[in-house]
């Protein structure tokens, strides 16, 4: 794969099998769009036969994870205006809070890891994934304090990052829960969620939480800092003590019941005051 470079992207030289070479050499020249990438994502998820509207468990869905489409989708959100803006912002807003260990659950392609190193060497970060393609952990190879990892071990983190991670997940409320629990008191996380049908891997059983989320983690015992500046979709919360997972999934439940109906903006303006029963 030496020299390769894909939409002005050059790429690590790694060992690859013919089949990644030969998807990212029939990606087209130019960078798509967005919506072309989410297509492509789409025609993959269907290629497995997977559906979304069933349970993933008796379904292919590590090997569609493992597909070299996530590669290139990590090409395009390394390349993207809008994607580096996001990520700059949430990196900028991270380092500025001083962490020594940092974990980026579902880091992926390891752009994010990236920008804090660049920022601030001092800290560790993990990049906590599941399905690591080689040329993400050939490109923090040469950085002593970023590394890929499976789980999160013992936690202790000063700070987590969820970014485009719970949308895809069946319990998005328990993963929460666990990487919360993976936060030393008084460490902050950061959710950065997209819980709308923009591709076929966005559960749908999740998109109760679009607009509840935030209550659902404050019953949780997380305390609401705000969003990050020029990444309005990221969530800060702060983690002041034991956590009480009892009390999030009583709201949940709540959440279940009102948030479709405030993904509804007509319904929104009549159902904004009902927000206040996830509070209870």
């Amino acid at each position: 794969m030496a020299g390769l470079k894909v939409w002005g992207f050059d790429l690590p030289d790694v060992e690859l099998g013919a089949d990644v070479r030969a998807y990212l050499g029939a990606l087209p020249v130019a960078r798509p769009t967005v919506e072309w990438v989410w297509a492509e994502m789409d025609r993959i998820w269907r290629d497995f036969g997977l559906d979304n509207r069933n349970f993933l468990s008796k379904q292919p869905i590590a090997a569609y994870y493992s597909h070299p489409v996530w590669t290139m989708n990590g090409i395009f959100t390394a390349t993207d205006p809008v994607s580096v803006g996001h990520r700059t912002a949430i990196a900028s807003h991270l380092v500025a809070l001083h962490p020594a260990r940092v974990a980026d659950y579902g880091g992926g392609f390891g752009e994010l890891a990236l920008a804090i190193a660049v920022r601030r060497p001092e800290t560790r970060v993990d990049i906590v994934e599941p399905f690591p393609s080689p040329m993400g952990v050939a490109r923090v190879a040469h950085l002593p304090q970023v590394g890929f990892v499976r789980d999160t071990g013992e936690g202790g983190y000063d700070a987590m990052i969820a970014q485009d991670v719970l949308e895809h997940v069946e319990d998005p409320i328990g993963l929460a829960a666990q990487l919360a629990e993976s936060v030393r008191p008084g460490g902050w996380l950061i959710f950065a969620n997209c819980f709308f049908p923009v591709i076929e891997c966005h559960l749908p059983r999740t998109f109760f939480l679009r607009h509840t989320f935030r209550w659902v983690m404050e019953a949780m015992g997380l305390r609401f800092l705000g969003v990050v500046r020029g990444a309005e979709h990221a969530l800060v919360f702060e983690r002041r003590g034991e956590l009480d997972p009892t009390a999030a999934r009583r709201a949940e439940g709540r959440a279940r019941l009102i948030g479709p109906f405030l993904n509804f903006p007509p319904l929104n303006l009549v159902l904004r005051g009902f927000k206040k029963l996830l509070r209870g």
